[in-house]
């Protein structure tokens, strides 16, 4: 059991530094001895889930890890139910369409309809992003119980990621109130400078959110309208009848 928590750890470590770690990097964030880890990147290596650069000598996750993770995302029945959803919405919006989880307290891009715009925002498979700076965190954040919510929040409010990222619980909890009124969030420019965020709720069959779609778009653009906010909520309800 120790081996594989030790395994697991060091795929969880190594996936998040794509320019790879050394023994003895891996070694000191296990806190084991580097020929423990050695033991473990042996065994990771000779599976195929890990590659190790002939220059650096760091190793990284290797594409047999990234099958196993496409093969579950086309197997999730959330994913298949919402994906012809987001396609029409994406060539009715001209935008790239995100579908996002919350997973241990972050949201988690999960899907997304790629388009032109792509590349001008963080979207990711996998990518982990923090509630209270991203309009689908403020989603999830905003249908949870209040207390539960703060708890949440406050693991991650102290972190600024621009100048505009609200950071006062007592704001945040007044825009939580809104946005459960009007079944929307909005970030304007709290993630990204320039960038804003827009996402809506999708509910399971207990009327709990599973998920949000969402997009981004240059502030400049007044992209986000009547007309294009209720595109988007018109999506999630699809998708929520699909899914529940």
């Amino acid at each position: 059991m120790q081996l594989v928590n030790r395994t697991l750890k060091a795929l969880t470590f190594l996936s998040s530094e794509p320019a790879g770690l050394s023994v003895s990097d891996l070694s000191a964030m296990l806190d084991i001895p580097a020929s423990s880890t050695h033991r473990v990147l042996t065994s990771l290596k000779e599976n195929h889930f890990i590659i190790q650069d002939e220059d650096t000598k760091k190793y990284k996750v290797g594409y047999k890890l990234f099958t196993l993770c496409s093969g579950i995302t086309k197997n999730n029945s959330l994913i298949t139910s919402a994906r012809p959803v987001m396609k029409e919405l994406s060539k009715k919006l001209d935008k790239t369409i995100v579908l996002c989880v919350m997973e241990n307290s972050h949201i988690i891009c999960v899907d997304y309809i790629e388009n032109k715009d792509t590349s001008m925002y963080m979207v990711k498979l996998g990518y982990k992003m923090p509630l209270h700076s991203t309009s689908a965190g403020k989603v999830f954040s905003a249908y949870m119980d209040r207390e539960t919510a703060k708890q949440e929040l406050s693991k991650q409010i102290t972190e600024a990621a621009t100048p505009y990222t609200i950071t006062n619980m007592e704001k945040i909890c007044k825009e939580l109130d809104e946005i459960k009124q009007k079944g929307y969030a909005v970030c304007d420019e709290e993630l990204q400078l320039g960038i804003q965020g827009i996402a809506c709720p999708i509910f399971d069959i207990n009327h709990e959110v599973a998920a949000v779609i969402s997009f981004a778009t240059l502030k400049s653009d007044d992209f986000i309208t009547e007309q294009t906010i209720s595109a988007l909520k018109n999506s999630a309800l699809t998708i929520s009848k699909l899914i529940g």
